[in-house]
């Protein structure tokens, strides 16, 4: 079986002899962009930038997906959202006073992210797998408004969380669909903004589940639901979201994360504190132990902290991969 097989077999629940390491979120770190030779900034605003970082993570790195766009801005930039693009990852500079029309395809820069897919596809060619990336509907919310204003409406009148949610959610699946026909093989959806640590168990079960349900239903391809930190709490929520597949942070138990997640594959299990600053032996014995807890996606838990050793990376993908 090719990697491409690998991988989507896996998203599908069903197991495979190999295993497969991947990036579900951002590959991107200091080191790997002087490989390539420019900004942060330019890795984020320019197509051919884009695809070269996304592919030096497959060469320089060992990844054995490639995925585009590396932040989660690209929705709430073409809504109207003023981004700040100094630092590691462009943040809001100016947001928008409320939520109108929500179709976004076709403004700010979704056709470049699109056409990256499509430069991706012929690089890589049709036996690796290619990962596109949306943000989850809360967490664009959060990028739309402001987090303060944001919990403001959750806690006076979560029904209009719930149908910024809900119309939002059809816009992210019309261009994760757009992903797909570009050359994705799997959606990946970052809500961090959703994580335990940041809102109550109960109201993510109010505002947010159902409208990634119809996200998920609408794409015709796996997708790939990422939540930061500790998700004990919403594991059981896991699969009613319609989710192939569960990017996980050892935060959480990863032993009561297979039992509480059924019928979900989990993936990631690797620490991203680890992978910056711990040594050879206990990466390798991190990313082993995923492989133990029955994960076969195995993955840095988040974006890899922009000062990570590619070396450390590539200890995770030799463990994974017993390679000497």
């Amino acid at each position: 079986m090719n990697l491409r097989s690998i991988f989507l077999s896996l998203a599908q629940g069903e197991d495979t002899e190999k295993p497969i390491v991947a990036a579900i979120t951002s590959p991107l770190t200091e080191e790997l962009l002087g490989l390539c030779g420019f900004t942060w900034s330019s890795a984020h605003r320019s197509r051919e930038h884009m695809v070269k970082a996304a592919l030096a993570a497959k060469s320089a790195i060992g990844f054995e997906t490639v995925r585009v766009p590396f932040d989660q801005c690209v929705e709430a930039e073409a809504l109207g959202v003023e981004l700040d693009f100094e630092g590691y990852y462009p943040k809001p500079r100016r947001l928008v006073e409320g939520i109108g029309e929500p179709d976004f395809l076709g403004k700010g820069r979704t056709m470049m992210v699109l056409d990256a897919i499509r430069d991706l596809r012929k690089a890589v060619g049709q036996d690796f797998p290619i990962l596109g990336g949306v943000a989850g509907p809360f967490t664009l919310i959060n990028y739309l408004l402001g987090p303060a204003k944001t919990m403001l409406l959750v806690r006076r009148n979560p029904s209009v969380v719930r149908n910024y949610a809900d119309r939002l959610s059809v816009s992210l699946a019309n261009y994760a669909e757009e992903m797909v026909s570009a050359g994705a093989d799997a959606i990946v959806i970052e809500d961090m903004a959703s994580s335990p640590d940041v809102l109550n168990p109960t109201i993510f079960r109010m505002v947010e589940v159902d409208p990634l349900r119809r996200l998920t239903s609408m794409v015709d391809a796996p997708c790939i639901l990422h939540i930061c930190g500790n998700t004990l709490k919403i594991l059981s929520d896991i699969p009613r979201t319609g989710v192939k597949v569960f990017h996980i942070d050892p935060k959480t138990n990863l032993g009561v994360a297979v039992d509480l997640a059924r019928g979900v594959t989990l993936a990631g299990g690797v620490s991203t504190f680890l992978l910056l600053e711990s040594s050879g032996k206990s990466i390798a014995e991190a990313s082993l132990s995923c492989l133990n807890y029955g994960i076969r996606i195995v993955a840095p838990a988040c974006a890899l902290h922009p000062k990570t050793p590619i070396e450390n990376v590539k200890t995770m993908i030799k463990a994974v991969k017993k390679l000497d």
